[in-house]
C-alpha cells in the first residue's frame, strides 16, 4: 500500500468498485442472513455482518485510492435498506460514508491507520443512520413492516421489546468494536498473503 493514486475514478475503477461491492453483498446477504435467523443476531446484524465485509473493504481501498472509492463502496452497501422501504435509514447512511470518505480523502488514502478509522466511522455512523428510524418510531416501523420481514404476531411482540433506546447505543458501540476488529484483521490478512505474495 505505498503507491498513492489521487486521479479521478475511471471506468477500470468503477468496475472494481463494483466487483468488491457485490463481494461485500454477498457476505451481507450470507452472514447476515445467518445471523438473522436468532433474536440477537437480527438485532445485532450490522455489528455481526461489518466484521466480515471489512475485507472487501481493505482489500478495495488497497486497489483503488482514489477520490470517491469509500462513499461509492459504502452507498451501495446501504442500498438494501430500500428493501425494507427503510429510505430515511438509507440517506442517512450515505451521509455516514461521506464524512468517512471526507476523513480518508483528506489523507489520499495514504494512511493504513486512517483507512480503519474511515471505515469505523462509516461502519459507526451506517449503523446509527440506518436503524435510527427503527428506534425513533416506538415501533411502528417494524410494526409496518411485519409482513415485509415476515413476522409472526408473537416474533414481532418480541422484537419489539429488544428494539430500546439502550439496545440502540450498545450496538452502535458494539459497531465500533466489530468494525474496528474486522479492519485491523483484514489488514494484516492482506500484508501477510496478499502482499507478500505481489498481489498489491
Amino acid at each position: 500500500m505505498n503507491t498513492i493514486k489521487t486521479e479521478k475514478l475511471d471506468t477500470r475503477d468503477f468496475i472494481t468498485i463494483g466487483i468488491f461491492a457485490a463481494i461485500s453483498l454477498v457476505i451481507f446477504f450470507v452472514i447476515g442472513g445467518a445471523a438473522g435467523m436468532t433474536l440477537i443476531g437480527t438485532v445485532a446484524n450490522i455489528p455481526i455482518t461489518v466484521f466480515f465485509t471489512s475485507i472487501a473493504y481493505m482489500l478495495l481501498v488497497s486497489k483503488v485510492r482514489k477520490r470517491g472509492t469509500f462513499l461509492i463502496m459504502g452507498t451501495i452497501s446501504a442500498l438494501p435498506g430500500l428493501m425494507a422501504a427503510n429510505v430515511i435509514g438509507v440517506i442517512a447512511s450515505v451521509v455516514g460514508w461521506l464524512m468517512a470518505e471526507i476523513v480518508v480523502s483528506a489523507n489520499h488514502y495514504k494512511n493504513k491507520k486512517v483507512l480503519i478509522f474511515a471505515y469505523v466511522l462509516g461502519c459507526t455512523l451506517h449503523s446509527a443512520g440506518y436503524t435510527l428510524p427503527m428506534y425513533l418510531s416506538n415501533a411502528q416501523y417494524l410494526i409496518d413492516r411485519q409482513e415485509i420481514f415476515h413476522l409472526t404476531d408473537e416474533a414481532l411482540a418480541v422484537y419489539l421489546k429488544m428494539f430500546t433506546w439502550p439496545m440502540f447505543f450498545i450496538m452502535v458501540a458494539l459497531t465500533v468494536v466489530t468494525s474496528f476488529l474486522g479492519a485491523v484483521l483484514s489488514t494484516r490478512i492482506l500484508k501477510k498473503h496478499f502482499e507478500k505474495a505481489g498481489l498489491l
